[in-house]
């Protein structure tokens, strides 16, 4: 594997995992996960998406 697919999944697995722990946080609330807190989570999915294109970016111009 080329080091830029090696940084993508090492961003995208922290990112994840960011993603469940927010997930499993919001779900252990005595309220349940809401509507405003799904979107959060569809930013952090969309956060993520953005962070591995520029960590991508970034280590295909520098190599």
């Amino acid at each position: 594997m080329t080091l830029i697919v090696k940084s993508v999944l090492i961003t995208a697995g922290l990112g994840l995992l960011l993603i469940f722990y927010e997930w499993n946080m919001m779900r252990r609330k005595k309220g349940g996960v809401t509507p405003p807190e799904w979107r959060n989570l569809r930013d952090l999915c969309f956060m993520t998406i953005g962070a591995c294109a520029l960590v991508a970016f970034a280590v295909a111009n520098l190599t």
